[in-house]
């Protein structure tokens, strides 16, 4: 008997979750660019809530950005986290009580507010309440340049673009062991993929063999590398009524000149700072003397890597202090 031949329907259904009700000032830049202290410094702000951060969220786009999941299906996943962390939010689910986290309530400005909120009752009244207060949430996210899902899956938002000097990270990469087992540990919080039976980061997807080829040092400089050549592939990509929601601080002129960066901040989000504010920036040592040896980190470097990685490492040093 002849099988049956039967053709595919085809389906236009794809995954779909609608926009965000409350506003979101997202804090992105690459690893050790100091996010967590402008996260804090955002959150101080009047009528803003507490610092938060979503590590599973931020997989959505390096997923995409490896091409492991579609466009349509990462926006679906970061509007869908971030409107349950919305919601729980304002009902205290899953917030943070240990006292020496960031995202703690108590590093809040009001941690009576989400004590308060324990009592709130759930359902279609949270929503109600979500519309009609627009809160402003910040929101911490590693490489959120990466590419342009942020701004096709939300509305209402901003983003802070924290950068350093290339050396100075390059070095904090290396004191941390970004260049060499750290992705293998449990604690990694970054997506990591499988090539030859090593757990390798996801900058070093595309180029896997380069980079078990590499040292620590220069995996390191070369992820770096990758990473801001394709934040400036976006940069250049997007139009100009997205490039005025996006404001790029150098973390060595918020040590230095904070007044004139809190400033700057809050005619960007709109807000302005507050009693605790000064609180934070007492916490997290602002202004700081800050007194940067970067020629002894270059030639400490120099001697680690070869002639290629140094220049591209002075290449990078030098399209930052171009950025002004």
């Amino acid at each position: 008997m002849q099988k049956k031949k039967f053709m595919k329907l085809k389906n236009n259904s794809y995954p779909f979750s609608k926009k965000n009700i409350s506003k979101i000032i997202f804090v992105s830049g690459n690893t050790r660019s100091g996010k967590v202290i402008a996260l804090r410094i955002v959150s101080s702000f009047n009528k803003i809530e507490k610092s938060n951060v979503n590590f599973l969220m931020e997989q959505a786009n390096f997923l995409n950005y490896i091409n492991k999941i579609d466009k349509k299906t990462a926006i679906y996943f970061l509007r869908r986290s971030f409107s349950m962390m919305d919601y729980n939010l304002r009902i205290s689910r899953e917030i943070n009580f240990k006292k020496t986290d960031y995202t703690s309530i108590f590093k809040s400005k009001n941690p009576k507010l989400y004590i308060k909120r324990l009592d709130e009752k759930e359902g279609d009244t949270v929503i109600k309440k979500l519309k009609s207060e627009k809160n402003t949430i910040p929101l911490m996210i590693h490489n959120g340049l990466i590419t342009t899902n942020l701004f096709e899956a939300f509305k209402e938002y901003k983003l802070i673009e924290m950068i350093r000097n290339p050396v100075s990270q390059v070095f904090s990469w290396i004191n941390k062991g970004y260049g060499d087992k750290f992705y293998s540990s449990y604690r990694a919080s970054c997506l990591t993929i499988k090539y030859k039976n090593k757990i390798i980061p996801y900058y070093a997807y595309g180029w896997e063999n380069k980079y078990l080829n590499l040292n620590h040092y220069e995996r390191i400089i070369e992820m770096f590398f990758i990473l801001e050549k394709q934040k400036k592939k976006i940069l250049r990509k997007i139009d100009k009524k997205i490039k005025k929601k996006i404001l790029q601080i150098k973390l060595e002129d918020l040590f230095q000149d904070h007044k004139k960066i809190i400033k700057k901040m809050e005619n960007f989000i709109g807000k302005k700072s507050t009693k605790y504010t000064n609180q934070v920036l007492k916490q997290e040592r602002i202004p700081r003397n800050y007194k940067d040896d970067i020629d002894f980190k270059k030639n400490l470097l120099k001697k680690k890597i070869s002639k290629e990685y140094f220049n591209k490492l002075l290449y990078l040093e030098k399209n930052y202090l171009k950025n002004n």
